[in-house]
Formats: structure tokens, sequence, C-alpha cells
């Protein structure tokens, strides 16, 4: 089913958002990296009682929306061409494009330069899209290496087991965690540093034993990552640069 969609207008802004019921104990706002306002409540509380803290909560609601517009300015647009920057574990890495007489692809890191060998011979367009495929399968390995021993580490530390990890690409999201206790994470964080990507694991790991973000859930986490804020803090200013 859907989620029911809203509109409230204050301050010579309308805000649109929808409402999503869980089985959770606090109601959350969040404004995603589109802009879009999203409420998840508790099943218990009604319709009224929600649009009631909506309303009250229109001054942060629309601070947040600003934030969000200033950052979708700074979004780079890829033109996968030579001397470009991207980013890889944190780091600026110049990409390098080679075309080769062979019907293969292919990706190599070696200090700072990240190469992509293609087929010779490509219509631009064509070319970009083929350099783009291949960089993110490229990604997806590198990142599932990485997070099989994250995933491995902290599972430990926390006595848990997830029941399947699965590696996605999310526009929205950089992790979730389901109620059987199956984890999925966005392959974009292997752009980020690895204390960033540690984070994002001991957080879904940590709903294995909370499913909410209450303090206990928190109080969780900074059991076994005492800095988790600093990391958090790096994830939502610098999330926007983390595309492809």
């Amino acid at each position: 089913m859907k989620n029911k969609r809203y509109s409230l207008e204050t301050q010579n802004t309308i805000i649109h958002y929808s409402i999503a019921r869980a089985k959770r104990k606090t109601l959350g706002i969040t404004v995603d990296i589109t802009g879009e306002v999203k409420v998840s409540a508790p099943l218990y509380i009604d319709e009224k009682q929600i649009i009631e803290i909506v309303e009250n909560k229109a001054d942060w609601i629309i601070k947040k929306m600003g934030i969000v517009k200033e950052m979708q300015k700074n979004i780079v647009l890829r033109q996968f061409v030579n001397g470009e920057k991207i980013l890889y574990l944190g780091k600026e890495h110049e990409l390098k494009i080679v075309e080769m007489n062979y019907n293969k692809t292919e990706v190599i890191l070696q200090n700072d330069t990240i190469t992509v060998y293609l087929p010779e011979g490509m219509q631009k367009e064509s070319k970009k899209q083929l350099i783009r495929k291949t960089l993110v399968l490229w990604y997806k390995k590198c990142f599932s290496d990485i997070i099989d021993e994250k995933i491995r580490e902290y599972s430990l530390q926390l006595k848990v087991a997830p029941l399947k990890v699965v590696i996605k690409e999310q526009k929205t999201r950089w992790g979730s965690c389901s109620s059987k206790g199956n984890i999925n994470l966005n392959w974009r964080l292997v752009m980020a540093p690895i204390s960033v990507i540690d984070y994002v694991i001991v957080h879904e790991l940590c709903h294995m034993k909370i499913m909410n973000h209450s303090k206990d859930f928190w109080n969780q986490v900074e059991l076994i990552m005492p800095n988790y804020n600093v990391r958090r803090k790096w994830l939502r200013e610098n999330g926007n640069k983390l595309i492809l």
C-alpha cells in the first residue's frame, strides 16, 4: 500500500510529505537528498496527532529543506573523461580512460589513478554509459570485499548474525535492516572513508538488536563506536558527493 500524501502551507512554503506506519516507539521526520519529507509514525498515534506534530516541526523541516536545496546545487554531473576526479575510500583519484583493440572492459587502481580500459571506436554517449557501468561493477566488487570482513568483525562484537547482506544502488538510503535480519548497504559508500563505512555497518547491525532510533539504540552504537557522531556528521555533510 502506498504511503498517503499530505501538504502543509506555512511561511509562504508548501511542505509535501508522506506518512508511513511502522512498529516503532517514536515518530521520526526525515528530509532526504531529493528533498522529499517522510514521516515514520508508530501504529498507535492517530492521523490528527501526526499532522499536529508535523505542523509544530515546520520550522525545522523548512530549514532542512533549505540545506538539501543547497546540497543539490553542489551535485557534480560526471563527464567520464580523462583527468576527472572520482572518489574511492574517501580520497580523490584521477580517472584515466584507455581505449584498446579488444572487446572487454577492466578497471585498474594504481596509486592515485583509476584506469578504465574499454573497446575503442565507441560513440561518445555509449562510451560514457559503458565507463559508468564498468566503474559501478568495480566499485561493487571492492565494496563487497570490504564489507565481508567488516560484517564479520562487528557481528562478533555485537553478537548478532545477519541472515543476508545485499549490496544495492539506493538514491536516498545508505543502509537498512529488516526485522528478519536482512541488511541492505548502498554501494556508493565505497566512495566514503573506511571509518564512515564502519559507522553505517555498525548502525545497521545495531538495528538487529533495537529496531528504532531511540536513546537505547544510540547508546548501543556508542558502545561499539564512541565517536560515531563524527562519522555520522561526515556522511550528512558529504553524502551528496558520493555519486557516479
